[in-house]
This record gives C-alpha cells, sequence and structure tokens, in this order.
C-alpha cells in the first residue's frame, strides 16, 4: 500500500471514528454497505474495507462474515489506548471527567513507581531518577508541551525499570500511546509551573528516599 492511499486510509478511518464518536450512525449502530459508505465518504470501496478492518482491530467495529458491520458502543470499546474516542465532543461533561481521571491515573501510578523507588533502589538508581526529574522541571519551565510529554514519559518508564514493575512497564506504555493518540488535547495541558513544582519538590524527596512525602506531598 502506498503512502497516499495509507493516509487515506487512515483519514477515512478517523473520519468514521469521529461519526461513531458523535452519534452519527443508525440507532441500531450498524453500518451500510460498502457502496454506500464509499459515496458517503467519497472514496473507493478498498480504502472502505481498509478503513473498517483497522477500526476493528482497535476494537471500535465488529465485523462477521454475512452481517453488516456494526460499531461497538462506547462504553464497551473505550480503553486507554481508545482514549480519543470520547474526546471528539468536548462539550460532553464525560470528555472532562475521562480527561480528569487519565492526568490522575498518569500521575498515581508515576507517584507509586517513585515510593517503591525510595524504598528499594540504590543510591546511583535515585541520582539518576533525580536527574530525570531536573529535566522534566526545566523542561515545564522553557519547553513545548510535546518536551514536558517526553520527559515525563522517559521519567515513567525509567521509574517503572527501577522500581521492577512490569506490570506498570506495559501501563506506561499504555498511557503514552492513549497520549499520542489524542496528542491535540493533552498537549496544551501539559507544562507550566504547576509540572515544574511538582518535578522539582520530587527531586528533592527522591534525594530524601522520603516515602511518605512522596505519597503525601504529591498529588
Amino acid at each position: 500500500m502506498g503512502m497516499e492511499r495509507r493516509g487515506l486510509v487512515a483519514y477515512v478511518e478517523a473520519q468514521i471514528e469521529r461519526d461513531i464518536a458523535l452519534g452519527r450512525l443508525h440507532p441500531s449502530g450498524q453500518f451500510g454497505s460498502e457502496a454506500k459508505l464509499a459515496r458517503r465518504y467519497e472514496v473507493c470501496r478498498g480504502t472502505i474495507r481498509e478503513a473498517l478492518r483497522r477500526l476493528a482491530a482497535r476494537g471500535l467495529v465488529v465485523q462477521r462474515p454475512g452481517r453488516k458491520t456494526r460499531a461497538v458502543p462506547l462504553d464497551e470499546s473505550l480503553t486507554l489506548e481508545n482514549l480519543g474516542l470520547a474526546l471528539h465532543d468536548a462539550s460532553n461533561p464525560d470528555a472532562r471527567w475521562l480527561l480528569e481521571g487519565y492526568f490522575s491515573l498518569k500521575r498515581q501510578v508515576l507517584v507509586e513507581l517513585l515510593a517503591d523507588c525510595c524504598a528499594r533502589a540504590s543510591d546511583l538508581d535515585l541520582d539518576r531518577l533525580g536527574s530525570t526529574c531536573y529535566q522534566l522541571q526545566d523542561a515545564a519551565r522553557w519547553e513545548s508541551g510535546e518536551t514536558c510529554a517526553q520527559a515525563e514519559f522517559e521519567l515513567l518508564r525509567h521509574a517503572a525499570r527501577v522500581a521492577a514493575r512490569p506490570g506498570h512497564v506495559l501501563l506506561v506504555q499504555s498511557l503514552q500511546r492513549a497520549f499520542l493518540g489524542c496528542a491535540a488535547q493533552l498537549l496544551p495541558l501539559m507544562g507550566g509551573d504547576a509540572l515544574r513544582e511538582w518535578a522539582f519538590r520530587a527531586m528533592a524527596i527522591l534525594h530524601e528516599r522520603d516515602v511518605q512525602a512522596l505519597q503525601h506531598e504529591l498529588p
């Protein structure tokens, strides 16, 4: 598949995803025929077929032989990596609720990992984590939201490895993929004084190995 074709498939996939999220389908959730969808999105049937296949791989639609393709209800299809599905309608109260939940989970995971590191990591590993915290606070002060996000996920990955928590390594991967999937909504919320102060305080607490302070002072 050529780059132009891949780009068109991705575009149609995003358009269908948006229509699912905004409730623009038939109440049954069923799609029309490939020919009908091709006319609606002004592409060939092969592009529709590939876009639906990709949506099925993400768990957003169900395809069964001899039956019409059906959209999976949002409350069943929504996962971390599909978080962007819930953010298409910014006016929906659930969108803000899920957005706040995402940031809360990311911070909760980071605090839990850093607490483990305080309790068991070597001085060298803590020094390296402290250096990563410094890079995060520096990014929060001077750099873009994208750079801040990269620094924070680097801290999450490093902490998960130092804490020897393989399950959290996987969770961090999912958190980052969720972020990348809806970066347009999330990047403007990264950085600033609050993140800089948080990272600076985390750096000091790691140096002191103060698990209680980490758990109670770093929301």
